[in-house]
């Protein structure tokens, strides 16, 4: 096959993954609806997404088994986000008790919000942090990161007001999914 065939076959695998996609983020509609009903405070279930990778991956060639696995945590991972974006309620109460915590206040003309939070060094997805805050469409403008006891200690100063919408999504999203979320402050 030359490269011109081979960039046409990989433009009609995109074409056929693109309805599928679809379909799960529609899936990912209902849970978060039904999540939403049930009054879960809960959208990230470490166990669960580990298992349903160990199951998919478990026949897959080890030449890509780590780049299905990359495809498949990407994929939990926006889904989950679409997730976050829905359920606004569970944006305020996250955002409520970050802000009562460190006695800030987003009505507060502010540009930029710095956080903190931890995670174990062991099972460490700061890659995963990172790519949220990408999808979010936010701006890092500084990053620290520390290891203390077995423990990553991260700062992130990001561009952006507490009251905009993918801000909200993305801090709702860090503060389930990671130890210690913190709002350090507003700049």
């Amino acid at each position: 096959m030359t490269l011109d065939e081979i960039r046409v076959k990989i433009d009609a695998i995109d074409t056929q993954i693109k309805p599928l996609f679809f379909d799960r983020m529609d899936c990912s509609r209902q849970v978060a609806e039904a999540k939403r009903e049930m009054g879960s405070d809960s959208v990230f279930m470490l166990e669960r997404e580990l298992s349903i990778i160990e199951k998919r991956a478990a026949d897959v060639d080890p030449v890509l088994y780590d780049e299905y696995v990359a495809f498949l945590r990407h994929l939990m991972s926006v889904s989950r986000r679409y997730q976050y974006g829905i359920l606004t309620e569970m944006q305020d109460k996250a955002l409520a008790a970050a802000e009562e915590k460190a006695g800030v206040d987003e009505t507060v003309e502010h540009t930029q919000v710095k956080i903190g939070f931890t995670c174990e060094k062991a099972a460490s997805d700061l890659n995963m942090f990172i790519n949220m805050i990408k999808l979010n469409g936010i701006t890092i403008d500084q990053m620290s990161l520390d290891t203390k006891d077995g423990r990553q200690i991260v700062e992130i100063l990001l561009d952006g007001n507490l009251t905009e919408g993918n801000m909200r999504q993305l801090l709702c999203q860090i503060a389930k999914e990671s130890e210690d979320f913190q709002i350090l402050a507003l700049q």
